[in-house]
């Protein structure tokens, strides 16, 4: 019976010990499911912004092609620009000789203006 009574407590001890090992086993299989989730948030968040860069990108492409359609335009306004600048500066020293003597004109005009004053001032006072 000792015999026995050796065994039953061996076997208690067993199942004890298989009880522990099981509960540390169920410990450890809930750490395990807590980093399966996490893992899964982390991928789910890494496909997330994987998607938002690949918009992104797109975005950038299609600002980028456009700047440099507006660049070309620009640089062809510019071009424009100054191809009718040139012909107005021709048209404008063309013109030069002719204001110098329009100008010489008006000078003259104005001189001969004061002198007439000066002139009728001067006989209403009577200095001449």
């Amino acid at each position: 019976m000792q015999v026995l009574a050796t065994k039953i407590e061996g076997l208690a001890q067993d199942i004890t010990e298989m009880r522990q090992s099981v509960i540390k086993m169920a410990d450890a299989f809930v750490k395990f499911a807590v980093i399966e989730e996490r893992q899964t948030n982390t991928i789910m968040a890494q496909d997330r912004i994987t998607v938002t860069l690949d918009r992104l990108n797109l975005r950038l492409d299609a600002h980028e092609k456009s700047c440099v359609i507006q660049e070309k335009e620009l640089r062809a306004l510019i071009a424009d620009t100054a191809k009718d600048l040139s012909g107005r500066i021709a048209e404008l020293e063309k013109a030069e000789p002719m204001q110098k003597q329009t100008s010489n004109w008006v000078v003259s005009a104005v001189w001969g203006a004061a002198i007439l004053a000066v002139t009728i001032i001067a006989k209403k006072i009577g200095i001449i």
